[in-house]
């Protein structure tokens, strides 16, 4: 399994693991973490790691604009039958 991912050129921790669904942290508070705790096999697993990494890329976008966009994205992956495999 990953540790760290860099997005748009900010390394972060990657963590599949804990008590709710995800969390991105803010990138200018130091070395920040993108926290996964979803099943990842799932579609809702496979739209939280899309709206987390989201939220890494442009930190500042809205909530709604991001859970709209990630939503959108996993429903495509998830027609063409892309499926992430068990951890």
């Amino acid at each position: 399994m990953i540790q760290t991912h860099t997005f748009r050129g900010t390394k972060y921790d990657v963590d599949i693991t804990g008590d709710i669904e995800g969390r991105t942290d803010d990138p200018r508070g130091g070395r920040p973490t993108l926290l996964i705790c979803t099943d990842i096999t799932t579609k809702k697993g496979l739209e939280t790691i899309i709206h987390e990494s989201l939220h890494a890329c442009s930190f500042l976008k809205s909530e709604d604009a991001v859970g709209q966009t990630a939503y959108d994205i996993a429903r495509l992956l998830w027609r063409i039958g892309f499926r992430c495999k068990a951890k």
